[in-house]
């Protein structure tokens, strides 16, 4: 899925994000329960910099300290933030290491995808907070998707019993050629590292057996209603309508 380009990506999704902010700081972000605009910003600036940060200095474990945002000239503080960004980027091949929480992935290419994502998803914050939503451009909604599924969603910890279901759920894009099936399952067992007890948790894990329900839509309202920005309405379901708000409620549980 990743026929994207990154930079340009999060060049673009930063300037529409400054666009939706220009209108205001104060209004509330309803994706973002007592969140205001502002604070969209200042949150995806801090990150952008924490990760620019790792980056620059060559950071392959632990992270440094987070920044704070400016109390005044938060729009130029964030514009500079992104500048510094995609510079460090740019400058460092994606297979280098580089400090990541995904440890599959300890790259710098794992940041150049992440931040173009955090930003879409929290420009589209910004724009909810005024009204005005748009889409996610479809190559970079459908990667979207795959690192939402794939990243986002870690599955069941190694210690846990797990538990299939019979629920297997496709997601189909129908203005891209992505598809994913996936299996509910449940997880019981106790966190060795912090002792919490879990009794069937439920999770999905990608399948290749076939589907007993279908949800289809486009790249960017399928990534928008994962992440909790999108309605259900926009989706074509065919079958069990549970097993697709089973899976927005473990996206929202993965992605606090």
């Amino acid at each position: 899925m990743r026929d994207v380009d990154y930079l340009t990506a999060i060049r673009r999704e930063s300037e529409a994000l400054l666009a939706a902010a220009a209108h205001g700081l104060e209004a509330a972000v309803p994706s973002c329960p007592g969140w205001t605009v502002g604070d969209v910003v200042a949150h995806t600036g801090v990150v952008h910099r924490h990760k620019e940060q790792i980056v620059r200095e060559q950071w392959t474990e632990g992270s440094p300290e987070r920044v704070e945002p400016p109390s005044d000239g938060l729009l130029g503080w964030f514009r500079r933030g992104v500048d510094r960004l995609i510079h460090t980027l740019a400058a460092h091949d994606p297979a280098e290491p580089a400090s990541t929480w995904h440890p599959p992935d300890q790259t710098v290419g794992f940041w150049y995808r992440r931040m173009a994502h955090e930003t879409a998803i929290h420009r589209v914050d910004a724009e909810l907070g005024h009204h005005e939503a748009g889409r996610v451009e479809r190559r970079l909604a459908g990667d979207g998707i795959d690192e939402l599924l794939g990243v986002m969603l870690t599955g069941c910890p190694e210690w846990a019993t797990v538990t299939p279901t019979d629920h297997v759920l496709r997601l189909e894009c129908t203005d891209t050629d992505g598809t994913w099936t996936l299996r509910q399952v449940t997880f019981s067992g106790t966190s060795p590292s912090e002792g919490t007890r879990h009794a069937g948790e439920p999770a999905f894990v990608f399948d290749e057996a076939a589907p007993v329900s279908v949800v289809r839509g486009t790249a960017s309202d399928l990534l928008l209603y994962g992440w909790g920005r999108g309605p259900a309405d926009r989706l074509q379901v065919e079958g069990d309508v549970d097993v697709v708000r089973m899976l927005r409620t473990v996206a929202a549980r993965e992605t606090r």
